[in-house]
């Protein structure tokens, strides 16, 4: 008789997902927000509410998924540089 049942990996680690992204950046972080005002920049109108929805997994839009990846990514960057301002005048 034929094994037909997948195993699932061994790794522990789960794969990312918009929410970790999302949760990672703090509270009352206004990524939100930025995303919605990336979007209107290029045309496209979307909610805050539908934003929340794709962060959390309830629907897909790929452009809001995209813009939200831009604006994290570039939140990111900004708090690195930030830091390392920071540091460099402490020293």
């Amino acid at each position: 008789m034929q094994n037909i049942t997948t195993k699932s990996p061994t790794s522990s680690e789960k794969e990312p997902t918009l929410r970790d992204l999302y949760d990672r950046m703090g509270p009352r972080n206004g990524i939100a927000g930025r995303v919605v005002a990336q979007l209107a920049a290029e045309g496209v109108s979307v909610a805050v509410s539908t934003v929340f929805n794709v962060i959390y997994g309830r629907s897909s839009h790929p452009a809001v998924t995209d813009a939200f990846l831009t604006v994290v990514a570039a939140e990111k960057q900004r708090r690195a540089d930030v830091a390392a301002r920071t540091k460099a005048l402490a020293d």
